[in-house]
């Protein structure tokens, strides 16, 4: 007596269903894998071995100053009249040429320009400070920063700072050009940090911190 064959609806839904079977067996191995991962992280958190951990960073006594700022309209910017904001102060090479790839101080303008937007709605204050020495350079004029400001399309709420003998850099122990600190007050203090920052992914662990 002959078999009959499977008719192709039969067929169609048998093969249907191994697949739906495979795909499962699939998503099940993925979401045991994410699990694991994340298992592994809070792991690692723990113990204090994962990146997720940021250690503290040692403070210093921030110098305090007021400079005359780069802007056609003049004026100073004074640390000291900035209690209650954390200030992101950047000493950077504001003459550095556009030819030269990759540049350090032309990649660090663009970060501070993007915290200054993200964060200064909540109290931020952003000083850049032109680092001739460290960077080996000869100090720029007024003139020079002022074009600085404009050339990068800087938002007046950032103050833009010469440092013609480099007091500045040498009060606060800049070798390298950029160097990116923050300064805040705690116990009626001015400290600062260098923070080593180059991308607002560094940054953020310090954020909650600082406007506290």
């Amino acid at each position: 007596m002959a078999l009959l064959g499977l008719g192709p609806s039969v067929a169609g839904r048998r093969d249907r269903r191994g697949l739906v079977t495979k795909r499962r067996a699939v998503g099940g191995a993925v979401v045991a894998v994410v699990l694991a991962g994340i298992a592994l992280v809070a792991g690692l958190r723990g113990s204090g071995r994962g990146p997720v951990m940021v250690p503290p960073l040692a403070q210093h006594p921030a110098p305090l100053f007021t400079r005359s700022l780069a802007s056609l309209k003049a004026g100073t910017f004074s640390l000291g009249s900035q209690r209650g904001h954390p200030v992101l102060l950047s000493f950077l090479n504001t003459q550095a040429e556009a030819t030269a790839a990759n540049d350090p101080s032309r990649a660090e303008i663009v970060f501070i320009k993007s915290m200054n937007t993200q964060n200064g709605r909540y109290g931020l204050r952003t000083v850049i400070v032109d680092a001739a020495q460290a960077a080996g350079a000869s100090a720029p004029s007024r003139d020079a920063l002022v074009n600085f400001t404009f050339d990068w399309a800087l938002d007046p709420s950032i103050a833009v700072v010469g440092d013609q003998d480099g007091s500045l850099e040498r009060a606060y122990g800049v070798t390298r050009a950029p160097t990116t600190v923050t300064c805040e007050v705690r116990n009626a203090q001015w400290l600062f940090a260098d923070r080593g920052l180059s991308s607002s992914s560094l940054f953020r662990p310090f954020w909650r911190d600082l406007f506290r």
